[in-house]
């Protein structure tokens, strides 16, 4: 029998499991995702699990499926008999016949820049830095066959800075989780953990799209800021075009205007610097950008500009 389980496969189930190791706290047993089945999903960002189980003597498990729909995945979780399980870097549904096997639950945790049930759904660190939000509300709250719909445990609140990029939004998550997770387990365990129902209106953010991350220069220096730091490394990244070659953009900054002549078109590439990091200023609709890390087919050169071959 497991006490507790964690369920993840990502980068921040290794950062919370390393955090909470770092408070003290500690779990009995992983379940994770084999690579091969990672690739098959599509995640980005998938880790390996099994140097931290092999350095605190844990025993690793591993499912068939994302989805965890099949007999042996129902088999296996069975056969953990755990007490509780905490969901961490997993995004799919867990099935509800799996939810039922833990006497105190499934726990699962979903943020967003307001209180649940505004924000469910996909990829709301990417959204809040796009849309500008200067905070964000994590939630632990009991799994349950719906989408982030259970009842809340606890919340962490952190600020979104503005040079915060999602890497860095999920490095304050995964100390959030851990926080967390070390904080309300032994009143779960007791069974007197809060449980606050979700009160309001439910909004649902879209899973972003390799697309979402187009940059349109007609957008002001800000915006277009704020989307690559949104969907930098581990994700797709940010991107535009040039001479019908696409250019990624992983980081960038907001360069003023007030050297930028009236004539300069948005997505012109205003100066070049000479050194060997070629970064490049960029006309925006309002303002302008600095590229301090891009990936182009070639150099490039003043009087360049980006998204005039784009097909859309």
């Amino acid at each position: 029998m497991a006490d507790v389980v964690v369920i993840g496969c990502l980068e921040e189930t290794l950062d919370t499991l390393r955090h909470l190791y770092h408070l003290g706290g500690r779990v009995d047993a992983l379940v994770t995702l084999p690579e091969s089945e990672a690739q098959r999903a599509g995640i980005t960002n998938w880790v390996d699990l099994r140097p931290f189980a092999e350095a605190h003597a844990l025993p690793l498990h591993q499912v068939r499926s994302y989805g965890m729909k099949g007999e042996e995945d129902l088999r296996l979780m069975q056969s953990l008999a755990a007490e509780a399980v905490f969901v961490i870097g997993w995004q799919r549904l867990v099935p509800e016949e799996i939810i039922r096997l833990a006497p105190s639950g499934y726990l699962g945790f979903h943020g967003s820049a307001n209180l649940l049930p505004w924000g469910r759904g996909r990829s709301p660190i990417n959204w809040s830095i796009i849309e500008g939000r200067q905070r964000f509300i994590l939630h632990m709250f009991f799994i349950t066959p719906g989408v982030d719909d259970g009842d809340v445990v606890g919340m962490e609140v952190y600020d979104i800075r503005p040079e915060d990029s999602c890497r860095s939004v999920y490095y304050k998550t995964s100390m959030a989780q851990a926080r967390l997770i070390r904080e309300h387990y032994p009143l779960i365990r007791e069974g007197r953990a809060p449980r606050l129902p979700q009160r309001g209106t439910a909004f649902h953010y879209p899973k972003i799209t390799p697309e979402d991350g187009r940059i349109d220069w007609t957008r002001s220096a800000d915006e277009i800021c704020r989307l690559v730091r949104a969907v930098t490394h581990p994700y797709p990244g940010a991107f535009t075009t040039l001479g019908g070659e696409k250019v990624m953009v992983w980081r960038c900054q907001d360069f003023g205007d007030n050297l930028i002549t009236a004539q300069a078109r948005p997505g012109e590439v205003v100066f070049v610097s000479g050194n060997r990091f070629r970064e490049a200023v960029v006309q925006c609709g309002r303002g302008a950008v600095l590229l301090s890390e891009y990936e182009s087919a070639g150099p490039l050169n003043e009087g360049a500009r980006f998204g005039d071959d784009d097909t859309r």
